[in-house]
């Protein structure tokens, strides 16, 4: 989901504007109301067609994606690749508009029943996320058919799906070949709230920022964020005092001598190192304070409502006003994370490591989503740093984007209430952890979210 990034009082949270109304059969009734189109009736087979002669026609791979992209754009879905046998097909798709993803399951699951040959009777649809196949999810044709206008057709299609960790890369998966390598670039407002404990005051930068991304690879992508401050009130009159490394204290350095700032300039590679295990490297520019090299590695089965993960970074402070240079200081910073899913999408993580200044402790968040977009939870975070503000605690809000403009969208702004200011407790600003991309794929969140699965 993009997301653009606040900082409101020292915190930084979550904003997604959407709109809609429906029920979960898993859970109480949520508003969402929907104000997009009316998805496209599934056209029923014929169970007795079995012919499977079109598969000797060498271009049905690229025919048939080509069809499914004729029907899937116009929902703010890409076909990214397509693999056709005699009785199943396997499509593998990024959805651009949808922030509840059984919407987005539901209506590429109407284009499979109505573009594929009478024969193939199973589909496997694989969301992916930059290049990354996060789950795998199984329908039997008839179930859907049967199931579409079914009083309990909602309860009934989520047992019957098979929702199981990204199937393994099979021989003859074609890729559309205009995805990669492929550049793409977006240029918008961005606006930066901090409390700044020395003055007490509220500080503010609004600032425009370009964003380009070049997708090279499946998994592998070059990226950067360009920023220009438009107008703000962020002193640096008051110099900190911290006994710590001012790792986010002088972050007001940053924005008073690093106008235009070249935010990130990063390569990141995303990849599967087996089916339950996702692992990420990142190389260059991580954030506005600091670059070097990142390494993630998630082990969260689809199916399961727990995870673990580990990160570790090395890192060096970047220079105020040089936009290429660096200070002296580094640190090797790295957490071992838990996470763990409630039902009615309540979820929890316990991060255990050490942060940007040198000092070690942990951080406990916990969060609530609605199957509307929305979401909001609270976070504490204890070190062992021998200062006043070696605790922080805050909350955070994500509203969806759509909730406004009456129309899907997976855009969303981060804002949170808190303390980020000090240095104790700090960590690396990455945009790709590995967690908040797979989520939403796997089997607890989308249980609490698949009443949205026939809208």
């Amino acid at each position: 989901m993009a997301k653009t990034r606040v900082l409101l009082a020292g915190l930084t949270a979550t904003l997604t504007l959407g709109l809609g109304a429906n029920g979960s059969f898993g859970g109480p009734l949520s508003f969402t109301p929907s104000y997009e189109q009316a998805p496209t009736p599934i056209i029923r087979h014929n169970p007795r067609d079995t012919d499977a002669s079109w598969l000797n026609d060498a271009n049905v791979n690229q025919t048939a994606r080509k069809y499914l992209n004729k029907v899937l754009r116009p929902e703010g879905l890409r076909v990214e690749a397509l693999l056709l046998k005699p009785r199943s097909a396997e499509l593998r798709f990024r959805n651009g508009r949808y922030n509840v993803t059984p919407q987005a399951l539901g209506r590429a699951a109407r284009a499979m029943a109505n573009v594929m040959p009478a024969s193939v009777s199973q589909f496997v649809l694989t969301p992916i996320v930059d290049g990354l196949p996060v789950s795998s999810i199984t329908f039997q044709r008839t179930d859907l058919e049967n199931f579409e206008n079914h009083p309990n057709g909602t309860k009934l299609s989520f047992e019957n799906a098979v929702i199981s960790d990204p199937v393994t890369m099979p021989q003859g998966l074609q890729y559309d070949p205009s995805l990669y390598p492929k550049f793409s670039w977006s240029l918008g407002p961005y606006v930066e709230f901090n409390h700044d404990d020395l003055t007490s005051s509220n500080q503010y930068s609004v600032r425009a920022r370009a964003n380009a991304k070049w997708n090279v690879l499946p998994g592998l992508s070059l990226s950067g964020a360009i920023t220009k401050e438009l107008f703000g009130n962020v002193s640096t009159n008051t110099p900190s005092t911290s006994t710590l490394q001012h790792v986010r204290s002088d972050r007001g350095l940053y924005i008073e001598r690093g106008d235009p700032s070249v935010e990130t300039l990063k390569a990141d590679y995303l990849f599967k190192a087996a089916p339950s295990i996702y692992t990420r490297i990142s190389a260059g520019y991580l954030e506005r304070s600091f670059g070097g090299v990142s390494g993630e590695v998630l082990w969260k089965p689809a199916a399961q409502n727990w995870g673990l993960g580990l990160e570790v970074n090395r890192v060096k402070q970047r220079a105020f006003g040089n936009v290429f240079g660096f200070q002296s200081y580094e640190v090797t910073t790295g957490y071992a994370s838990a996470y763990f899913e409630f039902k009615d999408g309540i979820s929890a993580q316990l991060d255990v490591g050490r942060y940007l200044a040198g000092d070690n402790g942990a951080t406990i968040s916990i969060d609530k989503r609605f199957s509307n977009g929305w979401s909001a939870g609270v976070f504490a975070t204890k070190s062992d740093a021998n200062v006043a503000e070696d605790t922080k605690t805050g909350f955070r809000v994500t509203i969806p984007l759509n909730w406004v403009m009456k129309t899907p969208s997976r855009t969303s702004y981060d804002v949170a209430f808190g303390s980020t200011g000090a240095d104790a407790g700090s960590r690396l600003r990455l945009n790709n952890r590995l967690y908040d991309k797979v989520r939403e794929y796997h089997r607890t969140e989308l249980y609490d979210s698949w009443a949205r699965f026939w809208r």
